[in-house]
């Protein structure tokens, strides 16, 4: 069996449903007016002739038309079917809204013959609804060939129709003489007479005759999974058949308003009907709201128009203004009374307990932050935060486990000893826990409470076990960069206590000897060779332990050497001024004191070679958590052409980020700021990631 594809693409969303939208909002508030103008004015002299049951179908069916026509603009299925439906619609219910407020505000005849041109529109484009229908089903596409042409004329004939009954000598519209008996108006009408009393008697029926024959052609020659819109036919001809009973069959009218509620009322099933069967109601969030108001219109309009007339016949006299007004108050107030109570609680929800009514909004929410991090570090934050303000609880702390053991990565607000615990579980593997204590004054946490978090850390526990791996990941390499500088030290210590005055001592032997033999040329030549090459060899041991760490902390502790370098790069244009915090200045891991000495020294000769300041400061600080290093001048900064990635500058990031810190620099004209952090603790092991500004 072939697929109907037309029924199975994406809907339409976004701006381009903008225009769908607002037809369908004016659609909706145009029958609101009707109504409630006409409730208001039952009994008013201006309304007295006027046949408010056939108005109020002419409603209905906009309303049902707009409805089944914002569906399919929706579905981008049967789009041209739809925007006819939506159109037609919104004039029938416009026209009819404007007209009562015309009727009982008494308006000029210029603005009265304007509202007469509406409401000639509105009929004629329901008439192209009524005449072209057939030719769109049943798959909702017109004929390539002859399709258009056909609607055309069906439009041309729908408009002359229209204008020709308006026209007419002696017509009314809502109890008021036509504008359109007079001037060019009248003209019109009279070249159309001679011709339209004959035609206006049988093209409607030609019409409706070919119409029908057409779709039944189609209908056979279309595949059966292509028949999407074959349930329309129903209310079409069922309205076609109401039409003729009200011009033709000799019946009361309340037969003959009954007969056009019916169709009016199968508008929007036979819509419903297409989306069960189809699986089509997947439409955005904005079109949802849409369709589901105009339904909620259509229903509240059509159960109003039924008691009403039910209220009439058993009791004839009792539905006055005043009467059908409350009635309609109490009606509207009945359909406000569940999204009102709905709206409080959820204002009262949201007052007192955050998000947690909707959870999926606060999920959508830390997704979004997550998305938007600026640093992986930022996720154990990230949730806590959003256990703590969107959902309102008094705590949260988030606690990892590594290689090394449980490790607290946030912690946020009040943590109690008897808080809940939250797993978080990645693959199968238990990651870490998030602690959060009970709201004040209860016990433990109620079930919403628990689902919300649970959900939460669910959703956050991806980002933390990547957080996790990168954590293992670099601080495996801070202990390698830690080794390999306490290594790099104690082998330098080494050469230097050990070898290299093992070396001058030989030198020394060698060359006593060369002196206790000179006059012996055959001995002294060789010996002042190797005296030679022993000082080559002195001075590449020399050169060996400089790299191996620098010479000035060679026997110095970093304070001292930092003075050292500043007082040996100061000169008479530049000052230079070092603070180390705390005093006593605490011994460092090798790794990070070589950092630290190694971007000071690279800083500090930038500034003395291209910043041309007067002043420079270098501090070093450090806390439980990090050292941090600072140099600061008051030079002319970096021009932006020039901030590119130096060697020296990479130099000094990559000694940053090898230890797990963070390196930055900020320069404007007022000087030039490179700020470095690097992760601390006082018994040797991390402390965390160090936060760089």
């Amino acid at each position: 069996m072939p697929t109907d594809h037309t029924t199975r693409k994406k809907p339409s969303s976004g701006p381009g449903m903008l225009p769908a939208y607002a037809v369908s909002v004016v659609t909706m508030l145009s029958g609101i007016v009707w109504a409630v103008v006409t409730l208001t004015h039952v009994g008013h002299p201006r309304l007295q002739d006027v046949r408010t049951g056939y108005a109020s179908v002419n409603v209905l069916v906009g309303l049902g038309l707009a409805l089944n026509g914002m569906a399919f603009v929706a579905r981008r299925s049967g789009r041209a079917v739809g925007r006819l439906l939506l159109v037609s619609g919104c004039a029938l219910a416009l026209g009819q809204a404007i007209s009562v407020v015309a009727v009982l505000a008494h308006v000029d005849p210029v603005t009265y013959t304007a509202v007469v041109v509406v409401q000639i529109t509105a009929f004629a484009l329901f008439g192209v609804v009524v005449y072209g229908m057939p030719l769109w089903l049943p798959d909702g596409h017109l004929p390539r060939r002859w399709g258009p042409p056909c609607v055309v004329l069906v439009i041309v004939w729908s408009v002359l129709q229209q204008y020709y009954e308006f026209a007419l000598p002696g017509s009314t519209w809502y109890n008021r003489p036509t504008p359109l008996d007079h001037g060019g108006w009248a003209r019109v009408e009279g070249w159309l007479t001679p011709w339209m009393d004959t035609a206006d008697a049988w093209v409607p029926s030609l019409m409706l005759a070919v119409g029908l024959a057409v779709m039944a052609v189609r209908w056979r020659r279309t595949p059966k999974g292509r028949r999407a819109y074959w349930i329309l036919v129903v209310p079409y001809l069922l309205w076609v058949a109401a039409g003729y009973l009200y011009l033709h069959a000799d019946i009361a009218s309340e037969f003959k308003l009954a007969a056009f509620y019916v169709p009016a009322v199968l508008w929007p099933v036979t819509l419903g009907y297409v989306h069960v069967r189809d699986r089509t109601w997947a439409l955005d969030r904005a079109a949802r709201r849409v369709l589901t108001a105009l339904l909620l219109t259509f229903v509240m309009f059509l159960a109003y128009a039924a008691v009403g007339a039910f209220l009439s016949s058993i009791a004839p006299g009792s539905v006055t203004a005043e009467a059908q007004l409350l009635a309609c108050l109490a009606l509207i107030v009945g359909a406000l009374l569940r999204p009102t109570a709905r709206w409080a609680t959820r204002v009262a929800e949201h007052y007192y307990y955050g998000e947690r009514a909707q959870p999926y909004q606060a999920v959508r929410e830390l997704a979004d932050r997550l998305g938007t991090a600026p640093h992986p570090d930022d996720a154990p934050r990230l949730l806590c935060d959003t256990v703590v303000h969107t959902l309102k609880l008094p705590g949260a702390r988030l606690v990892v486990v590594t290689r090394g053991g449980p490790r607290e990565l946030a912690s946020l607000g009040e943590i109690a000893p008897e808080s809940e615990v939250f797993h978080l579980v990645y693959q199968g593997d238990d990651i870490g826990y998030l602690l959060v204590p009970a709201r004040p004054g209860e016990l433990a946490l109620d079930h919403q409470d628990r689902e919300a978090v649970q959900i939460l850390a669910d959703q956050g526990a991806p980002a933390i076990a990547s957080l996790r791996l990168y954590k293992d990941l670099q601080t495996s390499r801070e202990k390698i960069v830690m080794a390999r500088e306490e290594e790099r030290r104690r082998l330098r210590h080494d050469l230097h206590d050990g070898l290299g005055p093992a070396l001058s001592g030989l030198r020394l032997q060698v060359d006593a000897v060369h002196s206790a033999i000179r006059t012996d040329l055959r001995a002294s030549e060789p010996l002042r060779a190797v005296s030679a090459g022993i000082g080559r060899a002195i001075e590449e041991l020399r050169h060996i332990t400089d790299g191996l760490a620098p010479a000035a902390l060679d026997g110095a502790d970093l304070p001292r050497a930092l003075r050292q370098l500043g007082e040996h790069l100061a000169g008479r244009r530049l000052r230079i001024t070092v603070a180390l915090e705390p005093d006593p200045f605490p011994k460092l891991p090798a790794a990070v004191e070589v950092a630290v000495y190694r971007i000071a020294a690279e800083a500090l000769n930038n500034v003395v070679r291209h910043s041309r300041a007067d002043h420079a400061h270098a501090s070093v600080g450090v806390t439980p958590e990090a050292v941090t290093m600072e140099i600061r001048d008051d030079g002319d900064g970096i021009p932006e052409h020039e901030r590119g990635p130096g060697v020296g500058l990479a130099s000094m990031a990559e000694r940053s980020e090898e230890l797990g810190g963070r390196f930055t620099l900020t320069s404007t004209t007022d000087g030039t700021v490179v700020r470095a952090v690097f992760p601390y603790s006082p018994d040797g092991r991390r402390a965390g990631t160090g936060a760089g500004t």
